[in-house]
């Protein structure tokens, strides 16, 4: 009993353990997909914008060198109406989507001023980035008009080189991400830095968005998934997560978790409180039933010995002679009341060790010589059963620490077992071994072979191999769940073997005492 809210309270807790664990486990599981989901995402979004800007790069070579003498000619004449109608139209060709073009000398001056305000400053700085270093690193440009990106290419010259500049909308970079983005997921083109700078979204360019600030918020940074950044330019592809998608996984997992528990915490409670009542109930009968056993054992001990002694007297003539017949039914009686004795005695006992109030009186005694004095003490037992004992031992002293009375009434049992189930004619063999500190006491008899479906049942309370009302050998079942309590209470054990054709054995070992001392008394 002891023992079972323990097992309840570790079985809920396993419980709850391997349901966390199972939550964690999906949580990691359902993180690491959405991360694998975003880095794929970022990849691919930042090949494809590589390789716009590769073309684009491509084809605005490639024009320069098909379109280099007009381009020169663009250069003598800069206020050419007609050449910029040809150029624009040439360009259209090439780029249905550019936004407008320059044309700049080797010095990185424009041969031409943007009058609608479409140039400015970082234009015109690209270019000399670009001439200096011939790297050609796109970024978003604010316009009055629409936001874009550069494209540049050379033209060699006599004087050296010219470039050729043509912006493009950002709304070419908007399709991309927009059409690559999925509902948890927000994909953004940045410009890296301590607090990026937001280039292009899928709704446009930055000044689509509804805010002051364009550089990415703390909260933002801190939902970012994955980075890739573009090669060829300044900007890294950014996925962010929807800021309740994890949270709102996480809770759904807890909501699960809890409809997973609680539905057993319930049952488990009702079982703890069926089980705990069903033992109340129990406890309450077993209650009953030993104080019932109790009263009936001390109230029939006292008339019991009463009627045994008198009748003693009547069989023995102590009261006058009695015909044969009487004496043979007083002597009957004499057993049968000497049976009862014995079996209000065993309950006594039962319930002495079961209530734990048995007295042991442990001291040191010289086992060998109790054993004999036990066998001694049977005497009659064995001759009504017309058998006989036999000790075999080559010691004649080995002490134990334990109660001698309890260690007679031992041997009294097992004795008494022995005799009612071994052959008559045939004798019973007591065997005393000592070996790693323990010494056995053996009782063998030659009878039947025990069951192997009785076996395990061998040592409970009124338990008996032959158990109908017609059996032969009387008793109360209790003898040796009463040797098991005993031994065992003394720090030892018994046990059995039963072979067909050989015989059975019963025994109990008791630890050996330590000093090796002589008893103080046998």
């Amino acid at each position: 009993m002891r023992s079972y809210p323990f097992f309840i309270v570790t079985t809920v807790f396993i419980f709850a353990a391997l349901l966390l664990w199972v939550a964690i486990t999906r949580y990691n599981d359902f993180v690491l997909h959405q991360t694998i989901v975003s880095q794929q995402l970022s990849n691919g979004v930042a090949n494809q914008v590589a390789l716009v800007i590769n073309d684009k790069k491509r084809l605005v070579n490639l024009f320069a060198n098909e379109q280099a003498g007009l381009l020169k000619f663009l250069a003598s004449n800069p206020d050419s109406d007609e050449i910029h109608s040809h150029i624009e139209k040439r360009l259209r060709q090439y780029f249905p989507d550019y936004f407008v073009y320059t044309l700049a000398d080797q010095n990185g001056a424009p041969y031409f001023e943007d009058f609608d305000g479409n140039m400015n400053e970082m234009c015109k700085a690209d270019i000399i980035e670009y001439l200096h270093t011939g790297q050609n690193l796109p970024r978003i440009h604010p316009s009055p008009n629409a936001y874009h990106f550069d494209i540049m290419g050379s033209l060699p010259t006599l004087a050296g080189r010219n470039i050729l500049l043509v912006s493009f909308h950002a709304n070419t970079l908007t399709h991309l991400l927009a059409n690559s983005q999925s509902p948890d997921h927000t994909l953004m083109l940045v410009m890296p830095g301590k607090q990026s700078l937001i280039e292009v979204t899928a709704q446009g360019a930055r000044n689509k968005l509804d805010r002051l600030n364009y550089m990415m918020t703390e909260t933002e940074l801190s939902h970012v998934l994955s980075r890739k950044a573009v090669p060829g330019t300044n900007w890294e592809v950014v996925d962010l997560a929807n800021p309740n998608l994890i949270p709102n996984y996480k809770n759904k997992l807890i909501l699960q978790s809890l409809m997973i528990f609680i539905p057993f915490l319930l049952f488990s409670s009702i079982t703890w409180y069926l089980f705990l009542r069903a033992w109340h109930l129990r406890r309450k009968a077993e209650t009953a039933r030993d104080e019932f056993l109790s009263t009936v054992s001390h109230e029939l001990r006292t008339p019991l010995t009463a009627i045994h002694g008198s009748l003693g007297l009547v069989a023995n003539g102590i009261t006058g002679q009695i015909s044969a017949r009487s004496a043979e039914l007083v002597n009957i009686a004499v057993k049968n009341s000497q049976r009862l004795i014995l079996l209000v005695n065993d309950l006594l006992d039962m319930r002495k060790l079961e209530s734990g109030k048995m007295n042991f009186d442990m001291k040191l005694i010289n086992l060998v010589n109790v054993v004999r004095h036990a066998i001694d003490e049977n005497r009659t037992l064995l001759q009504q059963h017309h058998t006989r004992c036999e000790l075999i031992t080559d010691k004649n002293q080995v002490v134990v620490y334990a109660d001698q009375n309890r260690i007679t009434q031992v041997m009294t049992n097992l004795l008494s077992n022995a005799t009612k189930y071994g052959p008559e004619n045939e004798p019973i063999e007591v065997r005393i071994d000592v070996r790693n500190g323990m010494v056995r006491v053996s009782v063998f008899d030659k009878g039947e072979v025990i069951p192997v479906e009785f076996r395990s049942h061998l040592f409970e309370k009124f338990t008996q191999l032959d158990s109908s009302d017609s059996r032969s050998s009387g008793g109360s079942g209790l003898g040796l769940s009463i040797v098991k309590a005993i031994i065992e209470a003394q720090g030892g054990k018994v046990g059995f073997t039963s072979y067909r054709d050989v015989g059975t054995t019963f025994y109990f070992e008791l630890p050996l005492d330590p000093s090796g001392s002589a008893p103080a008394s046998t």
